[in-house]
C-alpha cells in the first residue's frame, strides 16, 4: 500500500484523492490472471469466503491463459456505474486485487473507504475533484 500512496503523491495526489482514483475500479472486469493468486492455492484470508467461491467458478484453474477472456466484475451490482458500490464491496471483504483489499484495512486509508462507502456523493465529489488534479499532469 505504501508504494502505490507514494506514487499517486509524487504526482501531487494524497490520501483522500487515491482512495477516490482507486474507485475507479468500480467500474469495468478484471481478468483472472490479476487476482487467482487471491484463490489458489489458498484462499486469501482477505477474501470473503463466499466470494472467493464465486470467483473460482469464474477463474477456475490457478494458471489461466493470459490471453483468454476470463474475468469477474469488480462490482457485481452496478458493474457500469461509477459509484461507491466499489467500497462497500471492500468493506464486506469482496474486493479483487489486492491493493483493493489493503485500502480497507490500511490505517491511513481505511477511514476514506468507510466515509465513500457510506456517502455516494461524497465519493462523486472527491472522485471527480482528484481526476481534475490527474488532468492537469503533464504528459510524458
Amino acid at each position: 500500500m505504501e508504494l502505490v500512496l507514494s506514487r499517486f503523491q509524487s504526482i501531487g495526489i494524497d490520501i483522500e484523492g487515491t482512495v477516490a482514483l482507486l474507485g475507479a475500479h468500480s467500474v469495468g472486469r478484471v481478468h483472472c490472471v490479476n487476482f487467482v493468486h487471491r484463490l489458489y492455492t489458498t484462499v486469501d484470508p482477505t477474501l470473503d469466503p463466499d466470494h472467493a467461491k464465486y470467483l473460482k467458478r469464474r477463474c477456475p484453474t490457478p494458471d489461466p491463459d493470459p490471453k483468454a477472456v476470463l474475468y469477474s466484475r469488480s462490482d457485481l451490482q452496478t458493474p457500469m456505474i461509477l459509484d461507491n458500490n466499489y467500497y462497500k464491496n471492500l468493506l464486506k471483504y469482496k474486493g479483487l486485487l489486492l491493493v483493493d483489499q489493503q485500502l480497507a484495512s490500511y490505517p491511513t486509508t481505511s477511514p476514506f473507504v468507510e466515509k465513500m462507502a457510506a456517502d455516494n456523493g461524497y465519493f462523486q465529489d472527491q472522485f471527480a475533484s482528484y481526476t481534475v488534479v490527474v488532468g492537469e499532469q503533464p504528459s510524458y
